[in-house]
């Protein structure tokens, strides 16, 4: 157990390069708008179809990186830490038929678990 809080523990305190990150912002940002000139000659019209398709899936991918970048805290996004130890805890509990059992954590009204 103290093997897996030790990795979890590096993955929260070591930062992503902020160089990735632009890097990977730029490239985004050059590759969609380039994207269109390349297949203009193939499709006409319907490049402007394929490229607004192409750019919000990578835009997308982009904000999902940044976001998963901290998995860690009290986010919306952030993994449910305080649920899961309670139900590790409530796991535990019943296992060596303890009956002071915690309540188990339920998610809000916005299925959210803090």
């Amino acid at each position: 157990m103290s093997a897996i809080q030790g990795g979890c523990e590096r993955i929260s305190n070591t930062p992503i390069p902020f160089a990735y990150s632009l890097l990977l912002h730029r490239t985004v940002g050059i590759f969609c708008a380039i994207y269109p000139l390349l297949l203009i000659n193939n499709f006409g019209v319907l490049t402007l179809l394929f490229s607004v398709f192409t750019t919000y899936a990578l835009l997308a991918l982009d904000a999902i990186a940044t976001e998963l970048e901290d998995p860690f805290g009290i986010e919306d996004n952030d993994l449910p830490l305080n649920a899961i130890c309670n139900t590790l805890e409530i796991d535990l509990r019943e296992m060596v038929k303890d009956s002071r059992l915690p309540e188990r954590m339920l998610p809000d009204k916005n299925f959210r678990l803090l």
